[in-house]
């Protein structure tokens, strides 16, 4: 059986693309949160080829670049994960110092308060999606 990001198109809509990695929208409850996914199965980063790491770091730095002219946040927090998908991944949040977190790392909401639509969600208007997918579409 593969793992969900193996079949991203299932779960995700696409908003960048190169040979070896797709950039697709992630959480609703992290303004312009994006996740970053080696379109192979790789459990682990040293698994990866010199061109597929250049790959997806190329991709991280163009939705970057594009979430930073659109929307403006303070910083970018960046984040590689294999742990709770086994596949090779990583996370673009955009943060504000105004945000409740500040200087803290990420809180995504539980299950339970997903369940109990007991959270506040976060995300990017359509205007500010469509401007950041039309910069990595025609500028990419």
């Amino acid at each position: 059986m593969k793992c969900k990001f193996c079949e991203w198109q299932k779960h995700y809509k696409k908003i960048y693309e190169n040979a070896h990695a797709v950039a697709v929208w992630g959480s609703p409850y992290v303004r312009g949160h994006v996740k970053v996914i080696l379109k192979r199965h790789a459990d682990n980063l040293t698994e990866l080829s010199h061109e597929e790491a250049n790959s997806i770091m190329d991709a991280w730095l163009k939705v970057g670049k594009a979430i930073e002219k659109v929307i403006h946040p303070s910083i970018i927090n960046w984040q590689i994960n294999c742990n709770w998908t086994r596949h090779v991944h990583g996370h673009i949040y955009p943060r504000w110092q105004a945000d409740p977190d500040w200087g803290e790392p990420i809180r995504l909401p539980t299950h339970e308060q997903e369940r109990n639509k007991d959270y506040f969600v976060k995300e990017l208007s359509p205007d500010d999606k469509r401007r950041i997918e039309d910069l990595l579409f025609h500028h990419a």
